[in-house]
């Protein structure tokens, strides 16, 4: 691309080698204005397009009184090119990495260190605490993408909130299984996206059944209740219960009765998706029947004593102390 040796053709020439030739055309007949936009730096600064390149590039105040010169300190250019700053700019190949200021106090061009932030699209990225929790456990995720991310879009299946805008959420997962994880980063200059497909594992916690009752003797005829008293967070129950009216159920804690004397054991199976346990206790239920006395009905030398449903036998009692006593 050739020009002239006009200033305006100078800028042109300049704006062209900044931008890798992608800018070749001036907006509202200023090449500055077009590279500004080109950078991303819509908003003009100081009534001109040329503070607001500078105040893009960091450069905060004139260099002896004059943008273009501080412009082209910010390269390295120390001396105009035929007898103009912006020839010397069309001639600059780019951004130095150790540019000069001019220092008052020694009255020369002094080398400094800068740090230059030129904008780029991001590249996505992120890491975790952990990859591997149990079910209802949560998981840290950090953004480390590049390029200065201003907006983060990220998709966790599987997680109770599947969708995240914030830069570093907090995720949790209550269902087993292995799930993707993924993130789209952007900025003004663009978007880029990182997916890892089964990058979360998320264990089942294991049922451990076990159960309790509010009696172990109940008399026939009698009620007892049954409570469910599972580890592991079971979500179904199968009960198994011999002798009992009804003698299965599928309720968590379940209510029955018992009609017959005797010796019964239960069964409880409590499980849940990817995991289930068995508890089986041996003769748990001893069904007694009630209690019945016969009451005294004989009489022997003016004293009461019991039949034989009393422990005390006739002649023991008749011939005891107790007896003499109340007889005399």
């Amino acid at each position: 691309m050739a020009y002239d040796t006009g200033i305006s053709s100078a800028v042109a020439q300049y704006v062209y080698t900044q931008s890798n030739g992608a800018v070749t055309e001036p907006i509202g007949g200023s090449y500055l204005q077009a590279y500004c936009e080109y950078l991303g730096a819509t908003t003009l600064v100081g009534n001109s397009w040329l503070i607001t390149l500078c105040d893009h590039l960091g450069i905060t105040e004139p260099l002896n009184g004059s943008w273009t010169i501080a412009l082209a300190n910010h390269y390295g250019i120390t001396y105009p090119t035929g007898g103009t700053w912006w020839q010397a700019l069309a001639e600059a190949s780019g951004i130095p990495s150790i540019p000069f200021i001019w220092d008052e106090d020694t009255n020369n061009w002094e080398a400094e260190l800068r740090t230059w932030n030129i904008p780029v699209a991001p590249t996505a990225d992120f890491t975790s605490d952990t990859v591997t929790i149990f079910e209802g456990e949560s998981v840290q995720f950090t953004d480390t993408s590049t390029g200065l991310p201003t907006s983060w879009a990220w998709a966790f299946s599987g997680a109770d909130q599947e969708v995240y805008t914030v830069q570093n959420p907090l995720v949790t997962y209550s269902n087993p299984g292995t799930y993707s994880v993924s993130l789209e980063a952007t900025n003004a200059q663009g978007s880029d996206t990182k997916t890892v497909l089964n990058y979360m594992t998320v264990n089942v916690i294991p049922v451990v059944a076990d159960f309790t009752s509010n009696t172990q003797a109940p008399i026939e005829g009698g009620t007892v209740q049954f409570t469910d008293i599972s580890t592991g967070t079971p979500t179904q129950w199968l009960w198994t219960l011999p002798g009992a009216t009804p003698s299965s159920s599928t309720d968590q804690n379940p209510s029955v009765i018992y009609n017959t004397a005797g010796s019964y054991s239960v069964t409880l199976e409590a499980s849940k998706v990817g995991s289930s346990d068995t508890e089986t206790k041996i003769n748990y239920i001893d069904v007694v029947p009630p209690i019945t006395a016969t009451p005294i009905t004989e009489f022997e030398t003016n004293m009461w004593y019991n039949t034989a449903s009393n422990p005390i036998d006739k002649n023991n009692f008749a011939n005891s102390l107790l007896a003499f006593k109340l007889y005399y």
